[in-house]
This record gives C-alpha cells, structure tokens and sequence, in this order.
C-alpha cells in the first residue's frame, strides 16, 4: 500500500535523529522538518509505503507494518513496524529499523522509542553514522535526554571508515556520555587497536566535534642533532566561548627546558586580544657559543634563562577610535633563529620571524573619518644585529593627512603633518665614529614634517587625462646631538615637490574560443610624468629614515601597464556533472577572470644628462599571469638599460592540481591539491650591499685598497657580487593514503643549501588516523632536526601539519 499526504507521521523520521549528535539534531530542525503543532499541516510531501497502514482514536493514532518505508526529500526510515501518537508526539519504530541521510545514517537498530515533544527517548541495539566527523557508535541502549545529552550502554565509539574487519582503533566503555558540548565521558573503557584492547581506561575523556574543547592535544614528538630528543605536550583550555589558551610543556634533553603559553580573547567583532609567552632553561646545552653561524652580530651572548613576549590587540570604542598594540620582545637577539619554531605559526609567519632584522613593538591610537586621518604611536624595536643602545625608538610619533575636494571647482587638497621624537638609549657621542657618513647615521631628535598639496587633475580631449601638482614641503629639527656643529640644535629643510602627468586609456576586445574562453579583454595605459625637486643642503640634517633625505630631481618617467581579462564560456562543473557532489578545490568563481598585467616603466634624468652622467634609471618590469586557473607566473626586475645588465630579479611559477577533489577526508592536508612552486630572486649589490654582510663594519677604519682589492669600501667592490637564490616546494600525493611534501631553497652565489624540509604523511586505510614524519636540516643554526606527529582523526579540530 503507498500513501501520500501531510500527517505528522513525519515525526517519526525526526525521532530517529535523535540518536545521533546535538548538532545534527539542530540542522535537522532547522531545514524545516520539525514536528508541526497538533493541527497543522506541513506543507512538505511525505510518502509511506507499507503492507498494512490504518489509523485509531479518530486519526490521532498511525500504524504502519509490514516493510514499512518512509520518504521525505533525501531521507528515509525503514522498519517492520511503526506507530505514532499526533496528539503526544510518541513515536515507536520496531524491527529492522534503518535511517539513510546525506548528513547520517542509522545502519541498524532493533527498536526506537520517542516524544519528539520532550526530545526524550531512546533507541534499542543501535548503530549510528554521523557524516559529519565520521563519527560511528553503537550500544544496546541509547538514551535521549533534555537539553541534547545522551547516555550509552555498553557503547562502542570510533571515527574509522573501515569497510570490513575490526576498525583500526575504536573506545569502549561501560558506559558512556555525549552532551551538547561535544565532550565524550567513559566509565569502565577499553582502548581498542583493532580487535586488541590495549589500555583500561576506568574513567576518561574525549572530543566528540572539531570545534574548541578544553583538553590534551596530541604531542609533537622529534630528534635533533643539537637538541636531542624533543618532546612537546601542549593542553587546550576552553575558557569561554570568546576565550582560549593553549599551555604546552617542552623537553629537548641536550638544550633545554620550557613552557609555552597562549592567550587568545574575542571582545567583539572588530575587537579582540592575543598574548603568547614563552621561558625557556637552557642548562642542558653545552657550547652554545659554537652554534653561532652570523660572526657579525653585535650581541652574541645566549643566556641560559631565554623568554619571549608577543602580543596583539585591537579595540574600536564606541566614538570611532581604534586602539592597537603589537609586542615583541626577547630575552636575547637569536631568539628567533633558534627558538621560533618552537611556536605554532600559520603560514610563512616563521620565516618572517627567523629573516627579520627587528623585534617591534608598537602601541597606538587611530581615528578615521571619510577623508581625514589621524594617528599617534609609539615604537620601540630590538635589534638583533647592531647593539640596542644605538637603535633609534620612535617615541612618540603623531600623524595628520587627508584629502578634501574643494566645491565647484576642479582642485583637490592633500595634506600630511607628521611630527615624531626620536631617541637612543645612549648618546651618539659614545660610539659614532668622525667621518661624515657615520655622524649622519648617528643622530637623533625631535623633527616635524609638513607637506600641504594641491592636485589638478584634467582632461585633454576625449582621450586624455592627467594632474598637476605642487607640495611646498617643510621639515624642522630638534636635535639631541648635533650633526655638523655642536650648535646645531635647530636646523631645517624647506623645499617643494612639482609634479605632473598625462595618459589615456585604450582597450579592445578579442572575440576567441580557446582555453575555455569566448572573448579577451586588452587594455593598455600608457602615461608620461614629469617630477621636479629643487636641490638643498642636508649636511646638517642626520638620516633617522627615507624623510630626512629628498635630493634634488628633475625626472622624466614613461610607463605602460597592459591589463587582460577573460571570458569564460561556463563556469567549470563538479566532477562528472554530479550537482551533489561537492567540490573541495574550485578553481573558478566566476565568467570574467584576471588574466594578468605587464607593467614597464623607465626614468630620464634631466640634470645628469646635463652633466654627462647615466641619465637612464633601470628599467622596470612588472609581469603577474594566470593564463589557466591551475597556472600563476610572477616576474618583478629592473634592468640597465646602458649595460643591459640586470640589476634585480624575483620570479615565480606555480601549478596547481586542477583537477577536483570530490572525497573529504578529516586530515585537512589530504584535501590540498598536487602542487608546486619555483622562485628566484636575484640582486646585484650596489654602493652600500656590504652593509648586508656586515651592519656593523667600521667606517672609520682605514682600507688599503691595493692590497685588498675585494674590501668592500673599496671602489668597484661593491658591485664584483650578486645575491641569488632559487627555491622550491612540491606537495604531491603519491597515493590516496600517503602524501609527499618537499621544500627547499639554493644559494646560487655560495653553492650551498641553506635549508630544506621534507614530509611524509600517511592516511589509514580507514581514514581514522595519520602519521608524519618530517626531516628539517638548516645552517643558522646548524641542525638537522627529526619529528613525528600522529593524529586520531575526528577527536578534537585538525590542521595541517606539512608546509
């Protein structure tokens, strides 16, 4: 018999939900399929198919025997036999009872019992899926309270997809727990390996969901050369639903020991606090001094107690203002490179940190209205390379610019006010040496720079368009120690910028069918600008930053920028054309795509013409192109144009997998595509590149020239050398269960590898856990490094672990 109507027999396939998690218990009810009230009708079909269906009590009471089935949209329930009460909303199913969703299923229970008005209820002999977390559970009596909690007898737990044979690992218990917050609570367990029970667990606690959750994360395991074995437990603390922080222990048994700590706090949307801590007792290490590779840093001293400080916080008030802080201090100036990867940092954030000349703090107050800004900061920085007592701090530092358009009349007024203080711990008498260079370099004071401007922009034509500008500019000092007399407190420079331009813009478009694309879209931007700064004596002024030094110009640039765009005939489909399969690398998100630009641009200097000088400025190059969704080439270098000598480079070439990933896994890193990336950078060191080898050479001291030709103070030296580097990284899946990361980098002028990592991760045939193994070998410090990270998947949020 088939029957098609609106009664609330629906409920019955709601009741059964209620065996699997509270949150799938909410989605359900959110797409509409709740109970409706006692006389209401839903509006959503329902069809029940079963040997025998009659009605009691007036229609108030349904049953269904015999092969009864129930659909409704994507979900059915099959049992033997079914009955419901409308008016009490009990629901019981009996005998073969089976649930098949999307989202979860029921494979198999003996019988189900449920007020779907009290969501009270429980389920016989079940067997429960969720797909969401690959969550299996089964025990002989489930239980369904109030409030989304639920108690399990003799339950069964595990996140193993395994089609046949014992899961790879699974928990048992007594008894078992689930609640709301997605925490697990196990009374008189076992932990399996498959069919082996290998640990009694007489009272414990798991994660249930991937989302934050008080508890012990998985330890981070490993060997290196100069550490020995390493060892890191980090815990997980849920303080609230806007606050977080995560604890970890560290063990390195030939260096150190340590804690490592983390804070995190979301006061509202735009507000929010960070805080990471570190301390560090290094009293294992012997010979520390030996692991210093950079001979030229100033303090080379490595402290047996070493701690770290970064912080970050923003909160916007009511009024508009936005206050803001970024702290970083460290015990020590190698902190970074040889501790710093002892943190959990996304992206290139290591790296960043390893390769940074500073550690920056910065505390601030901003304000913004439609075309006026106003700032005011504080900044203190930590030289790893020159000694602290000569860094420059800016303190304070206050900023006012904006931009106002004048009414009725075509001109524009810029302004920008900027006053800053700044100062050294020491006086610049105490180390600065007598040449002219260094004096300059080692100034500090009060200075405030004023820079009004009035732009007029233009048409010439219909196709033609520019401005004009003129910015009379002043800049004032104070100074704490004078650069050229010791009575030159007070000195300034006035000067003015004038500037100008003219372009236009031209485009066409090119009807083809290639690629994937029906039409390209081509425009080209050329412009002429004209840039005049009268010449002025600086002597006096020190060099605290790029303001303190505007040198006289009269420049001539031409450049041209070529855009392009394309058409797509269709968006790309999931794979096969299956409308529900959902694709977890899209590689398109619309019919109009960015093809990529060419920019060029070229200087001519007036005066050095005049005077017989190279006149030419390098020539610059700008290519970004993304032919293909699956292809991203950049390419950023200037060239002489006298010499045709290139001057500087840096490339890149990346491919992507574009073929889509239709199986989620629960390891994040087995959802990434093959791919692999190529960079270069090239520079060629002009008069000051021997600062970078050594920041702090002395100046003063004398050369000799023929007998050391290669000094760099000495003429031409400068330029005999270039800095070059190719890089790589490869992440590519040898098979669905084993994936294969390689990332490494090569000093083309000193022919050695200055580091690389490799990973290996392996994903059970079950798709229940993952092992990596990683290899990291690096010159600064010197060090080869082993770790491991296993992972049970479904307990607790995953993130990738291969770079």
């Amino acid at each position: 018999m088939r029957f098609t109507t609106n009664p609330s027999i629906l409920v019955v396939l709601a009741a059964v939900m209620l065996c699997g998690d509270a949150s799938s218990w909410a989605q359900f009810m959110q797409r509409g399929s709740g109970t409706p009230a006692v006389g209401q009708e839903t509006s959503q079909e329902l069809n029940v198919t079963a040997d025998k269906l009659g009605f009691g009590d007036g229609g108030s009471q349904i049953e269904a025997s015999g092969n009864v089935e129930i659909k409704r949209q994507q979900t059915t329930i099959k049992a033997d036999e079914v009955r419901m009460n409308r008016v009490t909303q009990d629901v019981e199913a009996k005998g073969h009872v089976s649930v098949a969703d999307p989202e979860w299923r029921i494979k198999s229970a003996d019988a189900i019992q449920m007020n779907l008005e009290k969501e009270t209820g429980e389920i016989q002999n079940g067997d429960i899926f969720l797909e969401r977390g690959h969550v299996s559970m089964s025990g002989r009596r489930l239980q369904k309270f109030t409030g989304q909690s639920y108690h399990i007898d003799e339950a069964f737990f595990t996140t193993c997809l395994c089609e046949s044979g014992a899961p790879s690992w699974r928990i048992s218990a007594e008894s078992m727990d689930l609640s709301l917050e997605g925490a697990g609570i196990i009374r008189n367990g076992y932990f399996y390996i498959l069919d082996v029970p290998v640990f009694y667990l007489p009272y414990g606690a798991f994660p249930l969901r991937s989302e934050r959750q008080t508890g012990f994360l998985f330890p981070k395991i490993g060997n290196s050369t100069r550490d020995g074995f390493r060892f890191q437990l980090p815990f997980f603390w849920a303080i609230s639903k806007s606050a977080d922080a995560t604890f970890a222990a560290d063990i390195e048994s030939r260096s150190r020991v340590g804690l490592l700590s983390e804070v995190r706090t979301k006061i509202d949307r735009d507000s929010d606090f960070q805080l990471n801590a570190a301390y560090f007792n290094e009293s294992f290490r012997k010979n520390e001094k030996s692991d210093i590779v950079d001979r030229t840093i100033a303090d080379q001293d490595i402290p047996v107690d070493r701690w770290s400080v970064n912080g970050t916080h923003r909160y916007l008030t009511g009024a508009g203002w936005l206050a803001y802080s970024d702290i970083a201090a460290y015990s020590d100036d190698l902190f970074t490179r040889e501790l710093i990867d002892r943190f959990d940092l996304p992206g290139t954030r290591e790296i960043e940190l390893r390769r940074s000349r500073y550690g920056e703090s910065r505390f601030g107050l901003f304000r913004g209205w439609s075309d006026t800004f106003i700032k005011g900061e504080w900044n203190f920085y930590q030289d790893f390379i020159q000694f602290d007592k000569t860094t420059l701090q800016r303190t304070p530092q206050f900023a006012f610019w904006g931009r106002r358009f004048l009414s009725n009349f075509p001109l524009e007024f810029r302004w920008r006010a900027e006053g800053v203080n700044y100062l050294r711990r020491e006086g610049s008498d105490s180390y600065c040496g007598m040449s002219a260079m260094q004096r300059a370099m080692c100034g500090d004071g009060l200075r405030f720079d004023l820079r009004p401007e009035a732009v007029l922009p233009f048409r010439a034509g219909s196709s033609l368009f520019g401005a004009l500008s003129l910015a009379p500019r002043g800049t004032y000092y104070h100074l704490y120690s004078p650069v050229k007399k010791s009575s030159d407190h007070n000195v300034g420079r006035q000067t003015v910028e004038v500037r100008s331009n003219l372009g236009t813009s031209l485009s066409r478009i090119f009807a083809v069918d290639s690629l994937g694309f029906t039409g390209i879209k081509h425009v080209i931007d050329p412009e002429i600008s004209y840039l005049f700064v009268p010449g002025n004596d600086q002597s006096r002024i020190p060099v605290m930053d790029g303001t303190d030094r505007v040198n006289r110009r009269n420049i001539i640039t031409f450049a041209i920028a070529n855009r392009f765009w394309g058409k797509s005939a269709s968006l790309i489909e999931t794979a096969m054309g299956e409308k529900d399969v959902e694709v977890l690398n899209p590689v398109t998100s619309g019919a109009v795509r960015d093809l990529g630009s060419l920019k060029l641009a070229l200087s001519y200097d007036i005066d050095k013409e005049r005077h017989g000088g190279d006149s030419l400025s390098d020539l610059d190059i700008n290519l970004s192109a993304s032919p293909l969704n699956f292809l991203t080439l950049t390419f950023d270098s200037g060239i002489n144009p006298g010499a045709w000598q290139l001057t500087r480079a840096r490339a890149s070439l990346s491919i992507s997998d574009p073929r889509p990933i239709t199986r989620k896994v629960l390891d994040p890193d087995f959802n990434r595509p093959n791919s692999v990336l190529f960079s270069y950078y090239f520079f060629r060191r002009g008069p000051n590149g021997f600062l970078g080898e050594d920041a702090n050479v002395n100046l003063d001291a004398p050369s000799n020239c023929a007998i050391h030709p290669d000094d760099p103070r000495c003429p031409g030296a400068a330029n005999q050398n270039v800095a070059s580097n190719l890089g790589g990284h490869l992440l590519y899946h040898l098979t669905d269960r084993l994936l294969f990361s390689f990332s490494a980098s090569y000093d083309l002028q000193n022919h050695r590898f200055p580091g690389f990592r490799t990973s290996a991760k392996i994903l059970s045939g079950c798709e229940c856990w993952s092992f990596t193994l990683s290899l990291k070998k690096e010159i600064n410090p010197a060090k080869t490094s082993f770790n491991f990270d296993f992972n049970l998947l479904g307990l607790g949020p995953q993130k990738s672990t291969i770079r």
